[in-house]
Order: C-alpha cells, then structure tokens, then sequence
C-alpha cells in the first residue's frame, strides 16, 4: 500500500508508453520474465505488453519493482 502512496496518479500518468518495467521478484510464478512494457494506467491498475509484443498482463501499482 506504500508504493501507492508514493507514486501518485500524477507522477504515474508521467511513465511513457514504451517504458520498460519489472515486476517484482517471486510475484507470479508462472511468468519468468520480470521485465515488461509499460502500456497504461487504468484505475490503479498497469498494463504491461511482453518484450515481444505477443501478450501482456495486468498488475497492481504495488506490484512493480519500483527500486530497478
């Protein structure tokens, strides 16, 4: 809940399509790659593209590794 707080809607809105993102380590098991696309924000949620384009996923703003 504290990395809501520490990046406000604003301060997200700001992150370009394009930028690449991790998603934090042990989160999901089933996907071996931390490393996404940043596409969108929707209602505190992000949307992440695959490096390949071929899919993506839709995580949490608590769930992104914000140290990397």
């Amino acid at each position: 809940m504290s990395d809501i707080h520490r990046f406000p809607n604003k301060r997200l809105s700001s992150i370009l399509p394009g930028t690449p993102l991790k998603v934090r380590e042990g989160l999901y098991k089933q996907l071996r790659d931390r490393e996404w696309i940043f596409s969108r924000v929707e209602n505190n949620l992000i949307f992440l593209i695959h490096k390949n384009g071929a899919y993506g996923v839709v995580v949490g703003i608590e769930d992104i590794d914000w140290n990397e």
